[in-house]
């Protein structure tokens, strides 16, 4: 009898590991399931871009395609409950815009369970965030700013609005890379339809800490900080947001930032679901692991991604909320699960930093490579920018295989040439 994998979300570790669990599944006598409570995959590093206007929803997969290609079964709907007795999830009904069922609510048995249910914003308990900010959590929220950024355009050219104020809170990749595109949408937008004028735009930048990205070396937040002046952003360094209201940010200094359209993208929390599903979690509401990435206290239920809680012997604190740490997750646990049923798990897993990168735009990008004994080598330009895009491309690949993610990738480019650089509907 074959052995049942269920993977619990989608996103960037979980997609990966589906796929290769899958692609292996016949040789191994095991079963995969991917449950999602969206029907699309989309790469969340360039959820930015999407809200900003400068893509869709185009670049998203589609699970059912990925699982008939990688021979995984996708599950349409959301977590609800967790029986770690009888090793059932309960997943809840599925409902179109009308409100009519699509799904009812369903059981799925495992053997082994794999949980990559992502995190949210967190708001830190600021009053007026949930009422009056965007965030940027998931395609849907990026889309509905879309929607929301092209409205307050029209506004601005029709002579409603004399300017168009946005404010971010968050100086992190989110907040910086999201506040660059904008700059770059708007003028994308002057271009190609002629409603607003870059000068018609205020993009004001919060953030409690002293430089932009404030994780990174000094080099790369000195490059940001150019890069953000150049591009007429506002930069309100140490300054903690009180409250929003329905005008803007009110400061912990008593002073305002007006806006008409407010981001939240500061900080990381665990999802809601997470502290109902009877497991270990730190004060984050992220799922305690151990150094095999399981769950404390269970043998047979494993954490990934955002919603886990992994410490980094070397640093003694949890792994970062990135793509990347999801990435090197799925690989470890892909050798994990796809061990023969009584050889011994792999070693520990240990995280290896790779760097960082940050996108300014087409034009300009910069990273950070760690060094071998200490410090990083910070670097921008061409060779940044490929290297940014590279990611995307493998992480295509590894859902995709090679042949078809190159096609995707010249498809896309061609496409680029005839569409216009922002999109106007």
């Amino acid at each position: 009898m074959s052995q049942s994998i269920v993977i619990v979300g989608g996103g960037a570790g979980g997609a990966e590991l589906a796929a290769m669990l899958g692609r292996r599944s016949r040789h191994l006598n095991i079963d995969i399931t991917l449950i999602d409570r969206a029907a699309k995959h989309l790469w969340k590093p360039r959820l930015h871009e999407v809200a900003a206007g400068l893509r869709g929803d185009d670049d998203a997969l589609a699970y059912l395609a990925l699982a008939r290609a990688n021979n995984f079964r996708f599950r349409l709907g959301a977590l609800t409950h967790l029986d770690h007795k009888t090793r059932m999830l309960s997943l809840d009904a599925v409902f179109n815009e009308q409100g009519k069922t699509l799904l009812p609510k369903r059981e799925f048995k495992y053997d082994k369970l794999v949980l990559a249910i992502g995190s949210q914003v967190n708001d830190f308990g600021t009053p007026g965030v949930r009422e009056h900010c965007l965030l940027l959590d998931d395609t849907d929220r990026a889309l509905a700013f879309q929607r929301r950024l092209l409205e307050a355009v029209v506004m601005v050219s029709q002579g409603t609005y004399e300017r168009l104020r946005i404010g971010i809170v968050g100086a992190g990749a989110t907040g910086v890379e999201l506040a660059a595109e904008l700059c770059h949408s708007i003028r994308g937008i002057q271009a190609s339809a002629g409603l607003i004028a870059a000068e018609q735009l205020d993009i004001t930048l919060i953030d409690m800490a002293d430089r932009p990205l404030a994780n990174n070396t000094r080099a790369v937040s000195v490059f940001a900080e150019r890069a953000l002046s150049k591009l007429g952003v506002t930069l309100r360094l140490n300054s903690g947001v009180a409250k929003v209201t329905h005008d803007g940010f009110i400061l912990k200094d008593g002073d305002s930032v007006p806006c008409d359209l407010k981001i939240w993208a500061s900080g990381v929390i665990g999802l809601p679901l997470a502290a109902d599903l009877n497991l270990t979690m730190d004060r984050s509401r992220r799922i305690l692991c151990d150094d095999h990435l399981r769950c404390i206290g269970e043998e047979n239920i494993y954490a990934m991604g955002d919603c886990a809680s992994v410490i980094d012997p070397r640093t003694e604190r949890p792994l970062p909320c990135t793509a990347q740490v999801a990435h090197q997750q799925a690989r470890y646990l892909f050798e994990c699960l796809s061990r023969k049923p009584r050889a011994p798990l792999p070693k520990t897993f240990r995280y290896r930093d790779r760097g960082s990168l940050v996108s300014f735009g087409k034009t300009s990008t910069a990273g950070e490579v760690p060094l071998h004994k200490k410090g990083a080598w910070s670097f921008s330009g061409h060779f940044a920018r490929l290297g940014y895009l590279m990611l995307q491309i493998m992480h295509r690949a590894t859902l995709l295989g090679w042949r078809k993610t190159l096609t995707f990738t010249f498809a896309d480019a061609l496409k680029r040439t005839a569409a216009p650089p922002v999109k106007l509907h």
